[in-house]
């Protein structure tokens, strides 16, 4: 049977420093057996460009919250059929796969709400205050805020998020609100993905790992569905999903180890 990972990023594979060290090994062993590992994360496309060329990774992978699908062109023979489907694009030498909406319509919106409502999002702040309240670094920060299909609000008045709600989705993330449109989300993405790779192997098992509430449309989706620990628990959830004990890149080697390499 082939299997596929498709896995978030902040507070699943990465720690609360951005960094996985300790999966090196298992990730190893995933690309000698050919398994994909698809990152389903809120980050940018440059964000995660980053990590990919650092893992060796040159699987398809998805872009604030569902938004777009980015595959390696040639990746999938069959990607064609999608393209009749769904709005295509070819951008930096990817085929991609666009279910979202562009940046732009949403700034244009969270302007309009700025004007009686107080907001703080990524676009009205420095790369050193993103910086500051994400922890990430300088030059990680700036690739962050270089956002095609969505916005992160860091703060802003309810009534404000309820107006930007009516056009868009936004969601609690770890620990800010994203927007993004509402013919996107991380579930949608995967279910196409999923749909490519069947196409092509035939046989395939599904796991998805995720830690926060905007995972949720990805786990329901997958053949096994797995939570890593946060620092103060897992989220809640209405299905049945496995519980790794370990807290991000330690729960995420857990769900690899006893779902995927046994």
């Amino acid at each position: 049977m082939f299997k596929v990972i498709f896995t978030d990023l902040d507070g699943t594979l990465l720690d609360e420093r951005y960094r996985c060290d300790k999966a090196l090994n298992v990730i190893g062993k995933l690309k000698e057996l050919k398994i994909p590992i698809i990152f389903v994360s809120a980050k940018t496309r440059y964000e995660q460009e980053v990590f990919r060329k650092a893992l060796g990774i040159d699987d398809p992978f998805v872009v604030e919250d569902g938004s777009a699908i980015y595959v390696p062109k040639g990746y999938f023979d069959n990607l064609k059929n999608f393209k009749r489907k769904i709005k295509y694009d070819k951008r930096n030498g990817y085929d991609t796969l666009i279910l979202g909406v562009p940046f732009e319509e949403i700034r244009v919106a969270i302007e309009e709400v700025m004007r009686k409502f107080h907001v703080r999002c990524y676009s009205c702040m420095s790369v050193e205050e993103v910086a500051k309240v994400t922890g990430l670094s300088l030059d990680m920060a700036e690739l962050a805020m270089r956002r095609e299909f969505s916005e992160v609000i860091v703060e802003a008045d309810e009534r404000a998020l309820e107006l930007l709600g009516e056009r868009f989705n936004v969601k609690v993330g770890g620990r800010f609100f994203h927007v993004y449109g509402k013919g996107a989300n991380k579930g949608k993405a995967v279910r196409i993905l999923t749909e490519l790779y069947r196409e092509k192997f035939g046989d395939v098992l599904t796991v998805g790992i995720g830690n926060s509430y905007t995972d949720l449309e990805m786990l329901k989706v997958v053949d096994v569905p797995a939570l890593v620990r946060n620092r103060d628990g897992w989220i809640d959830v209405d299905f049945d999903v496995y519980r790794a004990r370990g807290i991000a890149t330690q729960g995420w080697i857990e769900v690899v180890k006893k779902f995927v390499l046994r």
